[in-house]
């Protein structure tokens, strides 16, 4: 919750500008992943185009993707950013289904409405706090 805290704090400073976060950020995470799935794994043999494919997941869906993300970040909320991370969940699987032509289960639409309800609860709940007796 720390890390949240301070990554938050330095995108509301606008002192850093967002690529330089996104790249610190990532950059570190990844060099951690890196070398434990080498220890753990070895050093896996990568054809050309599975390197063409890593090259444009990690430019391209995820540090475009962040830096991005990182941008907004100077401007909304807490609150704003918590209703756009509550609902990712929701928006992961509707894109699969519209982009990747994949389906989606009448039990899963039920739970995809289920965290949206949750997260309107929330919402609402924060927006209209119970008043505390004074006794």
């Amino acid at each position: 919750m720390h890390s949240l805290k301070m990554g938050r704090s330095i995108n509301r400073s606008s002192t850093i500008p967002p690529l330089i976060v996104t790249v610190i950020s990532m950059g570190a995470g990844s060099i951690a992943l890196l070398g434990t799935s080498f220890l753990l794994e070895g050093i896996p043999v990568i054809s050309l185009n599975n390197w063409l494919i890593i090259i444009w997941l990690a430019v391209v869906n995820t540090a475009f993707a962040f830096t991005l993300w990182n941008h907004p970040l100077r401007t909304l909320t807490a609150l704003e950013s918590s209703i756009i991370n509550g609902t990712m969940l929701i928006w992961i699987p509707l894109f699969a289904v519209i982009f990747l032509g994949e389906s989606i289960s009448v039990k899963e639409i039920f739970g995809l409405l289920a965290v949206g309800l949750g997260t309107l609860v929330v919402q609402l709940r924060r927006f209209h706090p119970k008043k505390r007796s004074t006794v």
